[in-house]
């Protein structure tokens, strides 16, 4: 399902498309995960180390899916040292779930 390209020595988004859980393609578009990480704190820097540190990983990527993209969404919160966030970013997954409703891009 993932496939990884090469490294390349500057950031460069080729991922067009995200399967999402059903299978169906959705277009990828960046800034919802700016989205996502504004909706997690106001905090202007975190969002913008987090939001870079996680397109520099899915630069690795030709194609991906919804799950891993939410796992390095997690992973980065956590490596940033905001565990708490990465908390309540699974805890809003779990609710929207729950209830039928989506959450931005993840």
């Amino acid at each position: 399902m993932n496939a990884r390209k090469p490294q390349q020595s500057h950031i460069q988004i080729s991922i067009r498309y995200v399967e999402k859980q059903n299978g169906r393609k959705v277009t990828f578009d960046g800034q919802k995960i700016l989205q996502s990480l504004s909706k997690l704190t106001q905090d202007s820097d975190l969002i913008r180390r987090a939001n870079a540190l996680i397109m520099a990983q899915l630069a690795a990527f030709t194609r991906v899916d919804t799950q891993t993209i939410r796992q390095l969404f997690i992973n980065t919160l956590n490596l940033l040292g905001h565990q708490e966030l990465a908390e309540k970013y699974t805890a809003q997954r779990d609710d929207s779930e729950l209830s039928g409703q989506q959450l931005s891009f993840f």
